[in-house]
């Protein structure tokens, strides 16, 4: 075991942060909570884990590409585009999902199948 330890002032000891993703400075909570804000607006318009069910990838970058071009022209060329949209929170949801949707694995297309799946293997 090469982990390192380390100890604690009461004593108790854990294994050390070294290679670990650090959630506390890496995340900016601001805005995050901004674009849960933004999210949970949507969930009443969408529905919850709407956009779990799988949207192409494709769908996501001409959304994604179109809300920077919205934002960027509202902010540098006197645009009239959704204002009461937050645009940066609308790049950012596509810009995830992209993500997620990269990250699904092959075989799988929705959420629902991987719930399915999961439930099987508990059972075996």
């Amino acid at each position: 075991m090469s982990e390192k330890i380390r100890t604690f002032e009461t004593g108790s000891i854990r294994d050390d942060d070294s290679g670990k993703i650090d959630y506390t400075e890496t995340i900016p909570w601001r805005a995050i909570r901004r674009y849960w804000a933004y999210m949970t607006e949507k969930k009443a318009k969408y529905g919850g884990w709407n956009f779990k069910k799988g949207i192409p990838i494709e769908s996501y970058e001409q959304s994604m590409l179109r809300h920077v071009q919205e934002y960027m022209e509202n902010k540098y060329e006197w645009g009239n585009f959704e204002l009461d949209q937050d645009k940066l929170c609308a790049i950012m949801f596509n810009i995830f999902w992209i993500m997620f949707e990269e990250g699904r694995p092959e075989n799988q297309t929705t959420v629902e199948e991987y719930i399915e799946e999961q439930k099987a293997k508990r059972k075996s």
